[in-house]
């Protein structure tokens, strides 16, 4: 059946490029091919991203191509592969043309042709497994990146996992990891060695892994890091001295509902009655009244932009992120009037909703329209039809699938997606030497 799936994938690709070749997504306020795989296919915006890259990187390669789309090969090896062929056929060689072209010492750099690139990558996916071709794109993209295109890459991303803690991934320049690192280390108490013989447990030991530092945790190590890490944002200037109580100039902006006492961060979870309280005892508190009388946030038509008030109520009531169905974009957006400003429409909470750029125009220049229910906003189309807020199910079977592989003639039986690896180690040295050659010594 993995070997059906692998088929099966590699059609799918090459029908999504073609269809992303002829715009088949454009329509209803859809961005892209990326945003339409994702509302009609149930794939995350990234998923689909990749899966465009890969699709059309497939065009350029069709060696791969032909193994994957005879379930001989799996999407994770060929996803690796185009990572540095496909898109950019000639990329090795490109690299090296940019190499010799910055240092004239080395022009008589040369390396495999895409051809040959292709044809050994394709060895090393149907001799190993997945982790080998991904070792072997690693080595490619580190022997020949240069420090600039390193610096471009560095980034710092984050998002709130399911138990509402946050997940950070930092990418650096080799140096500025270093630093960190050292920072951290720096202040992260050492582990103490345990005492030898070992002495029996105490009564209260769990008491005193609440009371002592780091408390409990899976990895005391790793606890240590992190809280390494929370002290250099919370220093100021890197001093130890300092005033007793100090606040930072980082600002958290947690909501809080008088009424229930529950409480979530901004764009984020929600937290413990105990993380409410005890941050309710030193920060500073925003009130967001409902009634309609003084409010600010009822202006009326005194005012035609929308407060920061305003715009923190709407992020509360709606979220923080675009309300057209199927937008995903949390940035950039515009508080728009349902009744436009125009025509009558007040500056109120009630006639205020958060669209990102894309979709505010679609709504002014081409006719979409917005109305409030008991189930929340509803979006239709100039003709009156309603934008679903859910896509349509999608069908399908596995008997179908291999029907139709039946049909097209794919012998594909229980070993066709098994590569050809008896567990030896594997050595990229070789691998590399074919598809970066060594500086060509130039003749005498």
């Amino acid at each position: 059946m993995a070997g059906h799936i692998a088929a099966a994938e590699c059609r799918f690709l090459h029908l999504l490029a073609e269809f992303d070749d002829r715009g088949g997504w454009c329509g209803d306020g859809i961005r892209s091919c990326a945003h339409w795989l994702s509302w009609r296919a149930g794939m995350n915006l990234r998923t689909a991203t990749e899966h465009l890259r890969v699709a059309h990187a497939l065009q350029s390669l069709p060696r791969i191509a032909d193994a994957f789309a005879a379930g001989r090969i799996s999407y994770s090896k060929v996803r690796a592969i185009t990572r540095i062929a496909g898109s950019d056929v000639a990329t090795l060689t490109r690299m090296a043309a940019e190499i010799a072209a910055a240092e004239p010492e080395l022009r008589h750099t040369a390396v495999a042709d895409p051809e040959t690139a292709e044809r050994v990558l394709l060895n090393v996916a149907l001799s190993g497994t997945a982790s080998h071709v991904e070792t072997v794109v690693r080595a490619v993209r580190r022997r020949h990146t240069p420090p600039e295109d390193t610096a471009a890459r560095r980034s710092l991303t984050w998002h709130w996992d399911e138990d509402g803690s946050l997940i950070l991934r930092a990418r650096l320049t080799p140096d500025d990891g270093a630093a960190l690192i050292a920072a951290i280390e720096a202040l992260a108490p050492p582990n103490t060695p345990a005492r030898h013989p070992i002495q029996p447990a105490p009564k209260d030991l769990d008491q005193q892994a609440q009371e002592h530092e780091p408390g409990p945790a899976a990895d005391r190590e790793a606890a240590r890091r992190a809280d390494a890490l929370l002290t250099l944002v919370s220093r100021e200037g890197g001093e130890e001295s300092g005033p007793v109580v100090e606040r930072g100039q980082a600002q958290v902006i947690v909501h809080l509902d008088a009424t229930t006492g529950t409480a979530r961060l901004n764009d984020g979870p929600e937290l413990p009655d105990a993380t409410a309280q005890r941050l309710a005892c030193d920060a500073r508190a925003q009130l967001l009244l409902n009634d309609r009388e003084g409010n600010r946030l009822y202006l009326g038509r005194s005012r035609r932009l929308a407060t920061p008030a305003q715009i923190a109520a709407l992020t509360v009531r709606d979220g923080a992120g675009c309300r057209f169905p199927g937008c995903t974009h949390t940035h950039y957006l515009h508080a728009h009037h349902v009744q436009h400003w125009l025509h009558g429409g007040r500056t109120d909470i009630d006639n205020l909703v958060l669209i990102c750029s894309f979709h505010h125009r679609l709504i002014h220049d081409h006719g979409y329209h917005i109305r409030w229910t008991s189930a929340g906003w509803v979006f239709s189309r100039p003709d009156a039809t309603p934008i679903p807020t859910v896509a349509p199910v999608l069908t399908g079977s596995s008997e179908s699938l291999i029907e139709m592989h039946t049909r097209a003639r794919l012998r594909i039986t229980r070993t066709t997606l098994t590569p050809d690896w008896y567990g030896e180690r594997l050595d990229p040295q070789p691998i590399l030497d074919a598809l970066l050659p060594h500086r060509i010594k130039s003749a005498a």
